[in-house]
């Protein structure tokens, strides 16, 4: 059997065919580098303009800004490499491109990449078959490739997609920057970096500064905003619980306070995050963090008496504070929670008096005060626990005083309330007096005129007895400077006890002397005597005429018959 081949025979290249093939290459790669240019330009446009919106909408922080910038740059890199080299991915050599052309027009019947193989020396011929049958068939390609549109192999259907994207984006990126034309430069530059405020008809210019709460509590939300609106602005809260539940509250505006909208969240169950808006203004999300709040779990009280009450101690615990004044009372506290601080505050007082909390248990502390003579009518304890969480609830403890009465005290010589003396004279003093628990001092107070009180003490009290009765011979003439006819003195006595709270002071009536001359008062003295004299003959008569009144009675009783049974 005859051979059939022979070696490869390589052919000249049609002008014609090389120059529609590099048409249709051109074409293709052109198509695919608008397309994925257009591509490009629809990512990196949408990214940048939602960037834009989202800072709007936000106010993003400028690293999450610098971030996003950053990474629409990269993306922007990847994108135009990707878009660059579809010149070199795209470009398709002449047997590629014959293929191609052949599965879209028959008519070629294998002709087109026959005399692209016969050029290139890939194809054979039969052995002693004419050079001039390839020319031929080379001719009837190049006659067949004119009545085929060679553009038909380059699908401009994803080109056309990708451009109507890209219009899609320009229109809605364009769009949106014109009706916020008026913030588009500003977000522009915090785009790139630059740290400052977008323009709004309402701004949000102060937040609540909570950032911990009481499980259980009423938060009161508070905003204040700057607005160039004259109507009341819409408003809400945003809460999200831990547990996922969420909840709106409408944001109120104060009608006493301008431009103030809150909300009060009751009853806080958890932890929760929350963010506001009002108008077009909106905030960051803020979370705050719930915990529970430390609480009196037990409190006692041990109260040590003064001394000279030779009282023992005693225990109390609340709706039995009852306290002595001047006692030393030490207040035992127990918390539900470990304790950083704590204080407690008397009614009648607006410093409190700080708690020393236990070193080896943090949950329990104690404070140590003296009780007063006066103005003690209770007191209330605040705690703070390791997480700065204050007690809630400050109870007000009552608190009841033991009354300690101030001695008594009365002069029971003279008994006169004026007494005349004489310059040089001793005026005798006699007095009784008397406390529960025992008298510290006795004093003379006298008090010239126009002079202010002077005060002499007249009894050295050694035993502090509970009970004392004595008497003072006071020296008129040791007065300085001395006295003088017609000077008036007014007198009493005071005592005071042993309460170390204060001592209480008792004071008998006032009396008054009255300074004479030895005439006078020998006369008075003598007026006196009379007068003593006179109301004993008064007092005799007075006895004579009873006895005659008596006498008469058993007279008439006597001289009565006796009826006889």
């Amino acid at each position: 059997m005859p051979n059939q081949t022979k070696e490869s025979y390589k052919i000249g290249r049609s002008k014609i065919l090389k120059r529609r093939l590099a048409r249709a290459r051109r074409s293709i790669v052109a198509v695919e580098l608008y397309r994925r240019t257009a591509l490009t330009i629809s990512i990196i446009l949408g990214l940048f303009t939602a960037l834009l919106f989202i800072d709007l909408i936000n106010e993003l922080s400028l690293q999450t800004r610098k971030t996003s910038l950053t990474s629409i740059q990269l993306l922007s890199g990847i994108c135009g490499l990707w878009a660059i080299i579809s010149l070199v991915t795209q470009r398709k050599n002449d047997e590629e491109l014959a293929l191609t052309v052949e599965k879209h027009y028959k008519k070629f019947d294998s002709r087109l990449i026959s005399s692209i193989q016969f050029h290139k020396g890939k194809a054979t011929i039969p052995e002693n078959a004419p050079i001039e049958m390839i020319h031929s068939m080379i001719r009837e390609a190049e006659t067949e490739s004119g009545r085929f549109r060679f553009n038909k192999i380059v699908n401009f259907k994803k080109t056309a997609r990708a451009i109507i994207l890209l219009l899609i984006v320009l229109s809605a990126s364009g769009g949106w920057a014109f009706l916020n034309r008026d913030s588009i430069p500003t977000l522009l530059q915090r785009a790139f970096g630059k740290e400052i405020a977008i323009p709004r008809d309402t701004r949000i210019v102060k937040i609540p500064q909570i950032e911990k709460v009481g499980i259980g509590d009423d938060v009161t939300m508070e905003f204040f905003v700057e607005t160039k609106k004259s109507s009341e602005l819409k408003g809400i809260l945003k809460i999200h619980y831990s547990s996922n539940q969420k909840m709106n509250l409408p944001l109120t505006k104060d009608e006493n306070i301008d431009g103030k909208y809150s909300a009060i969240i009751e009853d806080v169950p958890e932890s929760f995050t929350y963010n506001a808006s009002i108008d077009d203004a909106r905030t960051e999300d803020y979370k705050v963090i719930a915990l529970e709040r430390p609480q009196i779990k037990g409190l006692t009280a041990t109260q040590k008496y003064p001394e000279f009450t030779k009282q023992e101690s005693s225990q109390h615990v609340p709706g039995d504070f009852t306290f002595f004044p001047g006692s030393t009372v030490t207040l035992n506290i127990s918390s539900t929670k470990e304790l950083k601080s704590g204080a407690i505050r008397f009614i009648e007082e607006d410093k409190g008096t700080p708690l020393i909390i236990d070193s080896a248990n943090k949950s329990a502390g104690s404070v140590t005060f003296t009780v007063p003579s006066n103005d003690l009518s209770g007191f209330s304890i605040s705690l703070t626990d390791q997480d700065e969480m204050k007690s809630s609830s400050n109870s007000i403890y009552k608190v009841t005083l033991l009354s300690d009465l101030a001695p008594q005290i009365r002069i029971t010589y003279p008994k006169r309330t004026e007494e005349l003396v004489t310059r040089k004279a001793k005026f005798l003093i006699k007095y009784e007096a008397n406390d529960r628990f025992g008298i510290a001092t006795v004093n003379l107070r006298y008090q010239r005129s126009g002079s202010d009180p002077t005060s002499i003490s007249i009894t050295d009290l050694k035993t502090e007895p509970k009970k004392i009765s004595d008497q003072f011979d006071w020296d008129l003439s040791s007065l300085n400077p001395g006295l003088a006819e017609g000077d008036e003195i007014e007198y009493w006595l005071e005592a005071s006890d042993q309460n170390t709270a204060g001592p209480n002071i008792g004071s008998s009536e006032h009396l008054l002397l009255r300074v004479v001359t030895p005439e006078e008062k020998r006369a008075d003295l003598l007026g006196r005597t009379s007068d003593a004299l006179g109301s004993i003959d008064e007092a005799t008569t007075d006895q004579e005429i009873l006895n005659k009144d008596l006498e008469t009675i058993i007279r008439k009783n006597s001289e009565k018959p006796i009826k006889e049974d």
